[in-house]
């Protein structure tokens, strides 16, 4: 098995990723509906990187509950290998609360909110990032 690639904060979608939530604060649209679809963009553009699709507000069915999760990444055999929640608040732990209270899944799941995230694996969180340590340093 090949270790997944690494991004770079040069790497041309991080870029983009930045630059539209740089453009979207200019028009001060930072909401969840706006920053949202910069985030859902790098992950389409990095997905296919190792084998992956990302599928915008897939239904699935959760504690007896039809939830839209923001996106669904999908392998080649069409199996659910993760989800991203993108959230617009101060306090993102509480928004995973909420999530995890409607049996979000937690299998692969990252939560952000342009400034942090955090990963959920095997139902536990695994990991949380520094987004804006992830900048990328201005053209030369």
């Amino acid at each position: 098995m090949k270790p997944a690639p690494s991004l770079k904060p040069t790497h041309a979608a991080v870029r983009a990723y930045y630059d539209a939530l740089a453009a979207l604060a200019a028009h001060g649209a930072g909401h969840e509906g706006a920053t949202e679809t910069a985030f859902s963009r790098l992950l389409a553009d990095t997905a296919p990187a190792v084998g992956r699709t990302l599928i915008p507000k897939q239904a699935l069915k959760a504690g007896g509950r039809t939830i839209f999760p923001d996106g669904t990444l999908r392998d080649l055999y069409n199996l659910r290998r993760g989800f991203w929640e993108a959230k617009d608040t101060d306090d993102l732990n509480a928004e995973i609360q909420k999530k995890i209270a409607r049996k979000y899944p937690l299998t692969n799941t990252i939560f952000e909110d342009t400034r942090r995230a955090v990963l959920f694996q095997n139902r536990a969180e695994a990991r949380r990032f520094d987004l804006t340590e992830l900048r990328p340093p201005p053209l030369q």
